[in-house]
């Protein structure tokens, strides 16, 4: 099985660690994009403070929704003219 690595916090602990994580494979509709760069906003940090939870019983959560990077994998029945090593930006 191919992996990455991702930040993730351990929410019951709080701890952040940096951990190899299987790669995702892309739903119908969906691309995988290969991240190239994240950015930490404020909700990462409210994440991180406890401020902010996430929907549903998690207990471990990879941070960085603000990423830039190249398109890595096509899911099947998706439209549009995405091409793999395309640049992107994605907006959270």
């Amino acid at each position: 099985m191919d992996t990455m690595l991702a930040g993730r916090l351990h929410l019951p602990s709080g701890a952040f660690r940096v951990e190899e994580v299987p790669v995702p494979v892309p739903g119908p509709g969906e691309v995988l994009i290969e991240v190239r760069a994240a950015g930490v906003c404020l909700s990462d940090v409210h994440l991180i403070d406890g401020s902010l939870k996430p929907f549903g019983h998690v207990e471990d959560l990879t941070l960085g929704h603000e990423v830039a990077g190249v398109v890595h994998t096509l899911g099947p029945g998706l439209l549009g003219d995405w091409t793999p090593g395309t640049r992107v930006a994605l907006q959270a």
